[in-house]
């Protein structure tokens, strides 16, 4: 019974513990970007994608390419301060130096032109591909939530 006991609360810090595990994603670019781009620096964003990485932001055009993906993050940096960012990992998959994952982010905004605080809420799929040693973003996919259903009329 005790070594049940013992195995049972193994167990369940295991299972409290995965979360935090997840975090550090070692597999995927999100270690690269969420730091960079918590600190604005688009640069080090930038770093985060492969030389021929694909981007699609909610309301913007593609981006093809590193320099290109640089600069609408230099665009956004310039209006924008970063007050947090959660990504919530719904599946992931993965093999050898190629991994995709998905899921719902959050991000918190402050306008840097009139100090309104802006909630974005939506959805991500990411490839990310280990370039060089590093795990790079090869495509980077986020979509606004949708507008909620409108209330059913009586």
């Amino acid at each position: 019974m005790r070594k049940t006991n013992l195995f049972a609360m193994a167990g369940v810090l295991a299972l409290l513990a995965s979360p935090l595990l997840a975090a550090d994603k070692p597999d995927s670019a999100q270690a690269c970007w969420k730091p960079a781009f918590m600190a604005g620096d688009a640069d080090a964003v930038a770093k985060c994608y492969a030389a021929d990485a694909v981007l699609w932001l909610p309301g913007a055009p593609i981006m093809q390419g590193r320099e290109a993906i640089r600069a609408g993050y230099v665009d956004f940096f310039a209006g924008m301060t970063i007050k947090s960012v959660t990504l919530t990992e719904m599946g992931k998959s993965s093999r050898g130096d190629e991994a995709s994952s998905w899921g719902n982010y959050s991000m918190v905004y402050v306008s840097k032109a009139d100090g309104k605080e802006i909630t974005d809420n939506g959805r991500y799929t990411d490839v990310s591909r280990k370039i060089d040693g590093n795990w790079q973003y090869v495509v980077d996919h986020a979509s606004a939530d949708p507008a909620p259903a409108p209330a059913p009329a009586n």
